[in-house]
This record gives C-alpha cells, structure tokens and sequence, in this order.
C-alpha cells in the first residue's frame, strides 16, 4: 500500500513537472512573439554608389516631366496616381539591350546626359538591396522579371546576366503561344503586389517575344497615426465648382511646411521618420486647375520648397481615399520626352543578336493603386513594356479640401517613388 502511494506520489509529481515545462514552454513562446511584435525600430543609412546623386536628381526630373505629360494625355478629372520610379526602373533596363540612336533617345528621356550607364545599374542596384530593408516600421518591395519566348530568337546572356546581377530579375523562359504564360506573369506580378494589382496582360501577340516588368509594392504606417475618432464628413470642392461629401482625417500636429506663392508643401513621415514621406502640394489658388499646376511647375522649384521647409503646429485636415489607375499605352508619353525611335526602328541589338530595325518595344504599360488611412499608406506600381518583331509590332491651417499633387518619396536619396493628384477623393 504505501509503495502504490509513493507511486502515486511520483506520478503526480511527474505530471506537475510536465505541466510546469509545458506552461515555461508556452510562456517563452509568447514572450517572443510579444517580442517580435514590440521589436525596436530600426533604420538603417543607405551606402550609395558614387554619382548618385546625379542620377537620383535624374530619375525625380524624369518625374515631373513625365507626369505632366500623364495630364496632357488624360486631361479629366479623374484622380491619377503613377510611380515615375517603377517606370524609370524598367526603363533602365531597357536601355542594357539597347545601341546606337535608341540607346540615346532612351538614356535623353531618363535625364540621363552626361551619366554612364555603370552609374545607372550601379544605383539600381543599390536600391534593389537596400531599401527593402532601410525602415523596419515600413514594407518596401521592389521586383524585377523578365520573361522571353522560349522558341525562336533568344536573348543575349550577357544582358539577362547585367538583369540578374545588377536589377536581382527572375529570368524566366515560357512558351508564349501557350495561354497558361498570361497566368504565369499575371501571377508573378500579383504576388509581388500583394493582389493590389492582380494583372498587367490578357493576352501575348505572337509579335511579342518579351517582356520587361517592375513591381513596387510600399506598405507604411504614419509615425503619428490619425485618430478614427477625429475623422469628419466635410465637403471637397472639386475643379468645376461642384463639391462632395468625403471622410476627413483631423489632427493637431508639428509638421515641416513650406510655403511659395504657387502651392503650401507639407511633410508627412511614416515609420521611423527617417526614411520614407508622403509630401502634400496644395495649390495656394482653390480655382486654378490642377492640370495647369503639373504643367508650369518643375522640379526645381519643388526642389527649393524642400529645402526651405521647416517645422510649425498646424492644424491638418485630410480627406482618406482609394483608387486604381491605369495607362495601358505609355507611348504617347514617352515619345513625348523623346523616345519615339524605340516604339519604331529601333536598335535592341545588345539585347537580341538582331539587326537595327528588326525589333522593337511594343507596349508599355503602367497599373498603380494607392489607399491612404488614418494608419498610413499602401501602394503598388508595375510596369510592363514588351519587345516585339517589328513586323507586327503596336502655416495657416491646411485643409486639403480641393485638387491637390502628392508624392511619395524616400528620405535619404530624395528619390521619388509614386506621384499623383487627388481631383476627386469620393471616386474610386
């Protein structure tokens, strides 16, 4: 009997022992989650290249310009949002395959004079490895690919080689007279959207032999959130007189502004508020389009607003929106800035062992989404340009209650990533 009770003894001891590591177990467990929950914020500085400071004053003046050209072509008043970065990133692929006349037009539309190419993959790369990782409080995706047709004409391995190296691009092979290949790369490019962009292509022409593609996908939370609570209908005045009933965001906060007799630039910071802004540009004259606002302002004179800015408690007020927009044909654009010859008899013979002539891009497209929140800001951008057989080819208060400009932008390097105006925030 009293054996049978010492065993009961240690059974009962074992089973205490079990449920005390059980329980050491569960709590180490959830301490680390708490942990990696409430983990330190972490910014890490930028190591750049020499000479990008040239080429990122390059890529923000390809932006100005080339969202003003976005106006001329879609002058409604429909809200508008591209990312000049994805854009000028797939560009600059491009121009690895391209010689000659084409290789010059395309090098004179990215503001590139007077800079090497070297410089150019040298900052992309640079960008590719580190801003991901720059903000802990902030998601930052950037992705390249290339898809080209795995029969016929193939690619030069040195230029899918400078794509893999120098821009981390998936190089991938598919058959294209295959419908599944639309599904691969539409996949691929949602993916790395996370879904705010579930397709750039319903089709490939058999011209097509292929495709260049960027995806930037941003996800950031403002270093001082809105308060749900404070937000308000108000009325937006839009550009033809009417107005509309929309969400305010409200708050007190110290905010660096900059005022010019044109427009009143505010800062808005996410994450750690040092690397990544949203930058608000509000027309100091509520009648004046904002179509003509794009089109006589420049970079420049951004550029100076910045660097006067300065920090006061203002009163904020400003209205929440979501929205898609897409250009399916960037041609119009980009001929504009200048590079009509690569839609035409261009020379893409370092990316084809090919003749000038035989190929060409074919299209250029451009899909962006964009919501903004009391937490913060998500955004995505892809862009996507084919190569084809030329033969076929194709202070005071600030309330933001009328058309305004903004843009996103990272902190260190000055880059700009997206840009676009608010014409009408009830429109989605």
């Amino acid at each position: 009997m009293q054996g049978k009770c010492l065993s009961d003894g240690k059974t009962r001891l074992m089973r205490l022992f079990n449920a005390f590591i059980l329980f050491l177990i569960l709590a180490l467990g959830l301490s680390a989650c708490h942990k990696n929950v409430d983990a330190p914020a972490v910014n890490k500085p930028l190591q750049l290249p020499a000479n990008s400071a040239s080429v990122i004053d390059a890529s923000n003046q390809f932006a100005i310009r080339f969202f003003s050209t976005v106006m001329q072509q879609d002058p409604g008043a429909d809200n508008k949002l591209v990312s000049p970065f994805s854009v000028y990133s797939a560009l600059s692929m491009v121009i690895n395959g391209a010689a000659g006349s084409t290789r010059d037009s395309i090098m004179k539309t990215l503001e590139l004079n007077g800079i090497s190419l070297q410089d150019l993959n040298a900052l992309n790369q640079a960008l590719l490895t580190q801003l991901p990782s720059e903000d802990s409080k902030v998601t930052m995706d950037i992705a390249n690919s290339i898809w080209y047709k795995n029969q016929g004409l193939q690619p030069r391995p040195a230029f899918l080689d400078t794509i893999k190296n120098d821009y981390q691009g998936l190089i991938q092979s598919l058959d294209f007279g295959n419908p599944s290949s639309v599904n691969t790369i539409n996949s691929w490019v949602a993916k790395r959207t996370k879904n705010k962009i579930p397709s750039v292509i319903s089709s490939i022409d058999p011209s097509e032999i292929m495709f260049l593609i960027n995806t930037i996908y941003f996800n950031g939370a403002w270093q001082y959130a809105f308060n749900p609570a404070s937000t308000l209908t108000r009325t937006f005045r839009l550009s033809n007189g009417q107005t509309v009933p929309v969400p305010f965001m409200n708050k007190e906060a110290t905010l660096r502004t900059s005022n010019t007799p044109s427009f009143t630039l505010a800062e808005l910071p996410y994450g750690t508020g040092k690397a990544y802004d949203m930058y608000l540009l509000l027309p100091a004259n509520a009648q004046q389009p904002i179509a003509d606002l794009t089109g006589t302002i420049g970079w420049p004179a951004i550029s100076e607003a910045l660097s006067k800015m300065d920090s006061s408690k203002i009163s904020l007020s400003m209205p929440k929106w979501e929205y898609a927009y897409s250009i399916e044909d960037m041609r119009p654009h980009l001929t504009q800035l200048g590079m009509g010859i690569a839609f035409g008899t261009a020379d893409f013979s370092n990316m084809y062992d090919v003749a000038p002539g035989a190929l060409a891009i074919g299209r250029s497209i451009h899909k962006t989404y964009i919501k903004v929140s009391e937490q913060g800001t998500e955004a995505a951008a892809a862009t996507v340009i084919s190569i084809g057989l030329t033969a076929s080819a194709p202070g005071p208060p600030l309330v933001l209650d009328h058309p305004f400009l903004y843009f996103i932008r990272e902190k260190q390097t000055g880059l700009i990533l997206f840009m676009g105006i608010v014409s009408d925030p009830s429109r989605s």
